[in-house]
């Protein structure tokens, strides 16, 4: 009795280490596979910053920018507006009030120039 209580202790010994190896492959392979996507994560999230940086505008260098813009805008509105005399607006307060109502039927900007930067010199922010 006491051997064949030995051997199943044994047994589940094993089946525990056996696990626990397990476990260990499973973290390692984990680990393998999120050092590998860091690369690609470094590049995407340093894309990311790119995009956001180009979105802002261009470089800018004091002293040494210059640029030549031509800003154009062109709309079409209407304009109705209407005296209400007397209206009231407190109890015993009455005044004349104009409503306007303004609707923008069309809009269009341009832009047009050019822009060079030069170098970006350490003394010229200081």
């Amino acid at each position: 009795m006491n051997m064949l209580h030995d051997r199943r202790q044994t047994r589940i010994a094993c089946w525990r280490g056996q696990s626990l190896v397990e476990y260990a492959v499973l973290i390692t392979v984990g680990v393998a596979v999120l050092l590998s996507m860091q690369v690609y994560m470094k590049r995407g999230i340093s894309g990311r910053f790119r995009a956001a940086a180009d979105s802002l505008g261009g470089q800018y260098a004091p002293k040494e920018t210059t640029a030549n813009f031509t800003q154009t805008t062109h709309g079409e509105t209407i304009t109705a507006s209407r005296l209400l005399k007397e209206q009231e607006v407190a109890p015993d307060i009455k005044v004349d009030v104009i409503d306007t109502v303004t609707t923008i039927k069309a809009s269009s900007s341009s832009r047009t120039g050019t822009e060079s930067v030069g170098p970006l010199k350490k003394d010229i922010w200081e």
